[in-house]
């Protein structure tokens, strides 16, 4: 109703007084301006006046699919049909995306840079007005979104960065559902950072506080567990380059944080630190966290021991959502060796919880993941990956004087989740002809284990061979398909494997692009064939070059899938999928 009444006035109320002032047009002009520029998230007016300062780009494409079933219901619509794009224009750096999308089944359009912010930048120098978000710490202040203002500044290495406005607005009692549950005090937080950063040494400090607005409310059910709170974190971070090859860095973190500010008077029970932070009430806590890592990077070996911990419910009021009740330490060694040919690295840790020990469970986590790649020439290829992401959880008996324990009361519990993959690949040949073999293999595990008995498993293996011959003249390839998928979950096995062949042809100095292959699967269940299953793929595809780039580059293409199964039982009928999609694509 603002909007429409604003409009109003400028269109009658205002015509009359531009005729009687002339600067009013020119206040109204003004007025435009700035409210576009508020709309524009970074502004470099190092561009003004340049060729660069504005440019669009984007693309259209327009897409048709056909669809046919036999033997059986359709799954999708006979005939379906969407237009989407997206259209980015920048000015002096600024981006302002447009994306649009409108089909038989539905219609969107989304203007992404509507949030109202303004961050004009010049040189060492930039701005943050409006609805924006900036990041400090990642203990402090880290991304929320705030309406205010905020200044960066980084003349020669040095750091100067503050920030103030509203993190949250206040959000009242919902009389029409009866619901207390998005309620919310106003909340108002400042920020400021400093530090300084030169040749690989940096040290910071930031410093965060916010508090609820306790009258921002004008009713409070009775029984309503909220209460008005206030937050202020400080942190200390660094980083040194002990040497050419050694450096560390690390970062301390203290945040205090007062449950209900309305709660009784000043506490004596805190001093120092904790006093300069916040004033201390009865409900007033403080927590800690701190990271640190030390690593060498040498020609041939490379590695990084990390550290981090983080106290039970240690939280900041600059971040959406933060991990806490951690401690994780972690090692990351790599190493080239045969002149770079070979290069093995690790990254391994082990991250448990419950640091206070109040809580009845306890997890300790293991992650572990290795990569392994080997080039001995330009026609060997070997690379294998193996990753463990291992959870395990011990549940304390309860010290409950009425309840008898029983050693089945305690609990070990695992949850495992590992995955390896591994691939061969071999490429040979003269100028005109050239070969190439490809094995490739996956598994994966991910189960639970307790008290070392296996609650449930699956176990996923999928393998692939392939052979392909290239003809360079004609630009045209053929190849041969191998493989062999096994999922096996409980008393479920399920198999598929066959053969496959392709063939691709490249015409018009790569403009175009025609290709075919089909493909035959059997399929097992627990080792029973249920169907046979042959499939038929043909595209093409047509890109032409464009000598004026400025009107866009067009494209087309056109792809048909074509599916049988055949059944075991002769009663059962054959069914049959086909499914043609159309393409028309301009990009600018």
């Amino acid at each position: 109703m603002k909007k429409k009444s604003a409009k109003n006035h400028f269109g009658h109320g205002g015509a009359k007084a531009q005729r009687k002032n002339p600067r009013t047009l020119r206040l109204c002009g003004m007025i435009v301006f700035i409210s576009f520029s508020i709309m524009l998230p970074s502004q470099n007016l190092e561009k003004i006046g340049k060729k660069d300062m504005v440019t669009v780009g984007g693309g259209m494409n327009f897409n048709s699919v056909f669809y046919d079933a036999q033997g059986f219901p359709m799954r999708r619509d006979p005939y379906t049909w969407y237009f989407n794009g997206n259209l980015n224009i920048n000015v002096l750096d600024v981006s302002l995306p447009f994306t649009f999308s409108y089909s038989n089944l539905h219609g969107t359009y989304t203007q992404p840079f509507n949030m109202q912010s303004c961050s004009p930048k010049y040189k060492w120098a930039q701005a943050h007005i409006g609805t924006t978000a900036m990041n400090f710490s990642s203990y402090t202040l880290a991304g929320h979104i705030f309406t205010g203002g905020g200044i960066e500044l980084t003349p020669n290495g040095f750091y100067f960065g503050a920030m103030f406005g509203r993190l949250n607005k206040a959000v009242e009692y919902n009389l029409v559902d009866n619901s207390s549950e998005n309620m919310a005090f106003k909340r108002m937080g400042m920020a400021g950072k400093i530090g300084y950063d030169k040749n690989g040494n940096s040290i910071s400090m930031t410093y965060f506080t916010a508090k609820d607005d306790a009258k921002s409310l004008m009713f409070i059910p009775v029984g309503t567990n909220l209460s008005p709170a206030q937050n202020s974190a400080i942190s200390f971070s660094g980083k040194v380059k002990l040497s050419k090859c050694f450096s560390a860095e690390g970062e301390f973190a203290v945040s205090g944080l007062t449950r209900n500010i309305l709660s009784e008077t000043e506490t004596t029970d805190f001093s120092g630190m904790e006093k300069f932070l916040l004033p201390t009430k009865s409900t007033t806590q403080f927590f800690k966290a701190y990271k640190g890592s030390v690593g060498y990077a040498g020609k041939n070996i490379s590695v990084s021991i990390n550290h981090e911990h983080v106290d039970p419910d240690y939280q900041t009021f600059g971040a959406y959502y933060f991990n806490n009740d951690l401690d994780n330490w972690t090692i990351a060694p790599s190493f080239r060796m045969l002149k770079g040919k070979l290069s093995i690295a690790f990254n391994t840790g082990w991250q448990h919880n419950n640091l206070d020990g109040t809580k009845l469970t306890t997890a300790h986590r293991w992650v572990g993941s290795t990569n392994v790649n080997f080039t001995p020439n330009k026609k060997w290829i070997f690379s294998a990956s193996y990753s463990n992401f291992t959870t395990f959880t011990n549940r304390r008996l309860q010290s409950d004087p009425f309840w008898q324990a029983s050693p089945a009361d305690t609990l070990s519990f695992y949850q495992i989740a590992q995955q390896a993959n591994t691939s061969i690949i071999h490429s040979f040949g003269k100028t005109n002809f050239k070969h190439c073999i490809s094995l490739i293999g996956s598994y994966q595990l991910t189960g639970t284990q307790q008290n070392l008995l296996v609650q449930s498993n699956a176990v996923v293996l999928n393998g692939n061979c392939a052979y392909s011959l290239q003809f360079v003249k004609t630009k045209t390839s053929v190849s041969i398909i191998g493989n062999y998928n096994r999922s096996e979950s409980g008393m479920l096995l399920t198999e598929l494997f066959g053969p496959g062949m392709q063939v691709l042809q490249t015409l018009c100095n790569g403009t175009l692009r025609v290709s075919a292959g089909s493909s035959y699967n059997r399929s097992y269940s627990n080792e029973i064939l249920m169907s046979n299953i042959l499939s038929h793929r043909a595209q093409f595809s047509f890109s032409p070059k464009v000598k004026k780039k400025i009107y866009g580059k067009p494209s087309v293409s056109l792809s048909a899938i074509y599916v049988n199964r055949f059944p075991i039982v002769r009663t059962q009928a054959t069914t049959g999928e086909l499914t043609i999609t159309v393409n028309l694509g301009l990009n600018f």
